[in-house]
């Protein structure tokens, strides 16, 4: 793949993270952050990046579990 779209994907990720923690609202907080996350995962995959996938694995993980862990 060319390595300034898969630039360009880390950047998308980086945004949604910062942009994330502009929100008002755990819940908009954490949907935006799983999205950023998720698509770091992509990016973690196209660099073959271990740390950056399985990092950002648990974050979804996390998020995940916390947005379930409030709705009960």
């Amino acid at each position: 793949m060319n390595p300034v779209v898969i630039e360009l994907i880390g950047i998308t990720a980086s945004a949604l993270v910062l942009i994330s923690f502009l929100m008002k609202g755990e819940r908009k907080i954490r949907l935006v952050n799983i999205v950023g996350a998720i698509i770091f995962i992509a990016y973690g995959i196209m660099l073959k990046s271990v740390s950056v996938t399985v990092m950002n694995v648990g974050l979804v993980i996390v998020h995940i579990y916390y947005l379930t862990k409030k709705k009960k």
